[in-house]
C-alpha cells in the first residue's frame, strides 16, 4: 500500500503523508507503530470494494489513516491545552498519552477489505480491537511496557466504549477525551473525510485550521469538561457534515461499493458449501474465513491481508470446477450488473423471467440482487454543541442541513443477465434465443413509470369558486374523500414562485414542455429547484419524456442549462431566453389520504399567472391534483376517485393534458385578447421591453393566430 516512513536516530518516525506533509511520530508512540499488529494494517485497504470504482482508493491503507488522525489528535490537544490553560488548568501528559494512543490504534481491528470483511464475520473491529489490546500479542507487551496494564484498559475502553466505568474513569477529563476519540467531530472522521476525498479525486471544503480555531470547552451541570465550536466555526462544522453525506452517498454506498461487499459475502458462501472447491490451492486465510466466518482464532485473524484474498480471487475466477465461482471471483465482471432504477421487487422479475424462460426455477439465483443501505448521518445521544454568545446550542438548532436521527437510506436493484446465462447452463449461443426479451424486458423494468395523476380546475361553473374562500373549499373536497372511506394521514403547506422559461420560438410551450425555477417556501425555510419536462411526442405530458431536475444553490441557472443541452430533448436549450416569460406563484396545500393501505395526495393549489411578456396580464386559478402514492397496481384507485369527485362537484374542469406552464400562457392570453378587443385594437399588442424583446411579440400573434385553447 501507501504507507512509508523513515526512522530517526531519536526513534521518532518520519512519515510523508500526501494529506498533510511530513508527520512525525515522536518515541514512544513510534514504537507502537512499529508492531506486528499495526504494521499489517499497511496491506489492509481503508474502503474495501469502494476501490472497484475508484482505482485511487487502491492506495488508502488503514495504517495511513491511523497516522493521519494520530496527527489531528495531536492538533486538537494542542488547540485543549491553550484553551485551557487561561483558566490555569494543565491537561496532564497521561491524559495527553491516552488520547493519542487511543487514536493511533483505534482501527487495529480491522480485516481484510475493512468494514467489507465485517460483513462477513458479523463481527465488529471495536471488539476485535479490544481482542488484540488485551489479547497476548506485541503491541499489548509494548503499550503495557510504556504506560502500564491499568492504561492498556482505559486505552480499549476509549475505543471500544467498553461497559467497565472504572477503566474508564472518573476524573472530569474522560467525557472530553473520548469525544476526541469518537464522536460527531472527531479525529478519525475528520482524517478520514480528508484522505478518502484526496484518492477519489474530489476537492475537500473541509479547513481543519478553522475547526480546531473554534474549539472551546465547557463545563456542564456534571462537572464534565464538554467540547463545543464557536458560532463562528458553523461554516467549517457543515462541510464536515455536508462531505460525509456525499461520500456515503456517492463513494461508502454507491451501487458499485455494496455490490462489491455482497459478491464477497457470496464467495465466501459459496467456497464453505461446495466441497469440489476445496482441492483448489487458495490462500489459508481465504480457507479459514470460510470455514469459520467469526475467525475466532486471534493469530488466524491477525495473518489475513488484502492481497491473500485478491490471490485467491484470481485462482478461483480461472477454475472451471464452478463456473458461477470463477465469474463471481472475476471482480470486473461487476459491470455486467444493471441496477433497475425503479422500485421493482425481486418477484415481478423472477416472474418476468419465468415467462421468458419456461418456468425456470430461480429461489437460489445471484443474478438478481436486492441489496438495503442505511446510515444515521447525526447521532442524537452524540450532540455537537455549538457556542452562540452566551447561548449553547446543540448543531441541529444552527444549521438546515442536518436533523436529528436523520438518515441516508436507499434501496438497489440489479440484475445480471450473463449470471443468468451460466446459471442456467446456457452456452452464449442458446441464450442469443431469449436475448431480445430479456433487453426488452429490462427496458420495461427501467421505464420510467407514468405519472397518472387526476387535474382540475374548479372552472367558471362551480358557483362555490367564486364565493368560498380557499380553506373552506378544500374542507368541501376532504369531506367527500372522507364519505369515501379515507381518512387523512399528514397536512403540509408551502408557498411554490415560480419562473417559466421558453426558447425565442416557444419550442416547449409548442411541445407540451416546460422549463421552471421554482423557489419553494415551506415553514419559512426556501430552496429553490429548477425542473425541466419535455415530451417525446407532442401532447403526451406525463409519460414518454425526458425530465431533468436539480437543486439550485440560487436563481442561476446556467450549470443547469448544460444539462439541457446535454439532453436528448428535440429542443435547442441554446436558445433558452435570458429572462422568464411566465410567472406562477402558488399557495399549495398537501393532504395525504389513505384507504386500506394505499395513499394517495391532494393537492390544493391557489395560482396567480403573470405574463410577463403581455404587459404583466394577471390572472388566478384554483386547481387541485390528485396522485395515488406507490407502486402502480394501487393507482387503479383514481378511476374511484374520478367517479365520486367530479359527481360532488359538478363544475370541475379536467386538464390532465394541460401543464401549469401551458395553462398559464392560455390563460393570461384569452385575458388579454379580452381586453385589446374591448379596446379595439387586437392586432396591436404593447410589450414592455424591460421583460420581453421583439421575437416574444412575433410568437405571440403566432398564438393569437392559432387560437390555442
Amino acid at each position: 500500500m501507501a504507507f512509508g516512513y523513515i526512522e530517526n536516530e531519536d526513534k521518532s518516525l518520519i512519515v510523508e503523508d500526501p494529506i498533510y506533509g511530513k508527520i512525525i511520530v515522536p518515541y514512544p508512540f513510534s514504537e507502537i507503530v512499529l508492531t506486528k499488529e499495526m504494521q499489517r494494517l499497511s496491506d489492509i485497504s481503508q474502503n474495501g470494494f469502494s476501490q472497484l470504482e475508484f482505482k485511487g482508493l487502491e492506495q488508502n491503507d488503514r495504517l495511513s489513516h491511523s497516522i493521519g488522525a494520530f496527527y489531528v489528535m495531536s492538533l486538537f490537544l494542542k488547540r485543549l491545552e491553550e484553551i485551557l490553560k487561561n483558566y490555569d488548568i494543565e491537561l496532564s501528559k497521561d491524559d495527553k498519552d491516552i488520547a493519542l494512543c487511543s487514536m493511533l490504534l483505534h482501527d487495529i481491528g480491522h480485516g481484510p477489505f475493512s468494514h467489507s470483511l465485517e460483513l462477513v464475520t458479523n463481527y465488529s473491529h471495536e471488539k476485535r480491537t479490544t481482542d488484540i489490546l488485551l489479547g497476548d500479542t506485541e503491541v499489548n507487551h509494548v503499550i503495557t511496557k510504556i504506560f502500564g496494564k491499568q492504561k492498556v484498559k482505559k486505552i480499549a475502553g476509549f475505543i471500544a466504549e467498553i461497559n467497565d466505568k472504572d477503566e474508564l474513569g472518573k476524573d472530569s477529563f474522560t467525557k472530553l477525551l473520548n469525544n476526541l476519540v469518537s464522536y460527531q467531530l472527531d479525529a478519525d472522521r475528520i482524517d478520514y473525510l480528508l484522505r478518502d476525498s484526496h484518492y477519489v479525486g474530489i476537492s475537500s471544503a473541509i479547513d481543519l485550521k478553522r475547526i480546531i480555531s473554534n474549539m472551546n470547552v465547557v463545563v456542564n451541570n456534571n462537572q464534565e469538561y464538554e467540547l463545543l465550536i464557536d458560532r463562528k466555526g458553523l461554516a467549517g462544522i457543515e462541510n464536515v457534515l455536508l462531505q460525509r453525506y456525499q461520500m456515503y452517498r456517492d463513494v461508502y454506498l454507491s451501487p458499485i461499493s455494496v455490490l462489491g461487499d455482497f459478491i464477497f459475502e457470496k464467495i465466501i458462501e459459496r467456497y464453505r458449501n461446495s466441497t469440489i472447491l476445496h482441492s483448489i490451492p487458495v490462500s489459508n486465510s481465504f480457507k479459514v474465513l470460510s470455514s469459520n466466518p467469526k475467525v475466532s482464532n486471534l493469530d488466524d485473524f491477525l495473518k489475513m491481508k488484502d492481497v491473500d484474498f485478491k490471490k485467491s480471487f484470481d485462482i478461483l475466477a480461472k477454475t472451471n470446477l464452478d463456473l458461477i465461482m470463477a465469474y463471481l471471483c472475476d471482480f470486473s465482471n461487476i459491470s455486467d450488473y444493471i441496477l433497475i432504477d425503479n422500485d421493482i421487487s425481486i418477484d415481478k422479475i423472477k416472474s418476468r423471467l419465468k415467462e421468458i424462460f419456461r418456468n425456470i426455477e430461480l429461489d437460489n439465483t445471484m443474478s438478481i440482487v436486492s441489496i438495503g443501505t442505511k446510515t444515521k448521518l447525526y447521532k442524537k445521544e452524540q450532540k455537537l454543541n455549538i457556542q452562540n454568545g452566551n447561548r449553547i446550542m446543540d448543531l441541529t438548532e444552527c444549521t438546515n442541513l442536518i436533523r436529528p436521527q436523520e438518515v441516508l437510506e436507499d434501496r438497489y436493484i440489479f440484475f445480471n443477465p450473463e449470471l443468468l446465462r451460466i446459471e442456467l447452463g446456457l452456452s452464449v449461443e442458446e441464450f442469443k434465443n431469449y436475448d431480445s426479451e430479456v433487453r426488452k424486458m429490462i427496458e420495461e423494468l427501467n421505464k420510467k413509470p407514468e405519472e397518472f395523476e387526476l387535474k382540475y380546475i374548479l372552472g367558471d361553473n362551480f358557483e362555490e369558486s367564486n364565493i368560498l374562500d380557499q380553506d373552506t373549499l378544500l374542507n368541501q373536497i376532504i369531506s367527500v374523500f372522507m364519505a369515501n372511506g379515507f381518512k387523512i394521514i399528514s397536512t403540509t403547506e408551502k408557498q411554490n414562485n415560480d419562473e417559466y422559461y421558453d426558447t425565442k420560438n416557444l419550442d416547449l410551450y409548442r411541445n407540451g414542455g416546460s422549463l421552471r425555477i421554482r423557489k419553494i417556501d415551506q415553514k419559512g425555510k426556501e430552496k429553490i429547484k429548477a425542473t425541466c419536462k419535455m415530451p417525446l411526442e407532442k401532447g403526451e405530458v406525463y409519460s414518454s419524456r425526458i425530465e431533468i431536475e436539480e437543486n439550485l444553490p440560487d436563481d442561476n441557472f446556467e450549470t443547469f442549462r448544460q444539462k439541457m443541452i446535454a439532453s436528448n430533448a428535440a429542443v435547442n436549450f441554446e436558445e433558452i431566453l435570458k429572462f422568464p416569460i411566465l410567472n406562477s406563484r402558488t399557495k399549495r396545500t398537501d393532504v395525504v389520504l389513505d384507504k386500506n393501505g394505499i395513499q394517495v395526495c391532494l393537492s390544493f393549489d391557489n395560482s396567480q399567472y403573470i405574463n410577463h411578456a403581455l404587459n404583466e396580464t394577471s390572472v388566478t386559478d384554483r386547481m387541485i391534483e390528485i396522485e395515488a402514492i406507490g407502486e402502480l397496481n394501487n393507482r387503479i384507485i383514481l378511476n374511484e376517485i374520478h367517479e365520486f369527485i367530479t359527481s360532488s362537484f359538478k363544475g370541475l374542469l379536467s386538464i390532465n393534458k394541460q401543464s401549469k406552464y401551458e395553462r398559464g400562457i392560455n390563460r393570461t392570453l384569452q385575458l388579454n385578447n379580452y381586453i385589446l378587443a374591448q379596446k379595439s385594437f387586437v392586432s396591436e399588442i404593447n410589450i414592455d421591453n424591460n421583460h420581453s424583446n421583439p421575437n416574444i411579440e412575433v410568437l405571440v400573434k403566432k398564438l393569437q393566430k392559432e387560437k390555442r385553447p
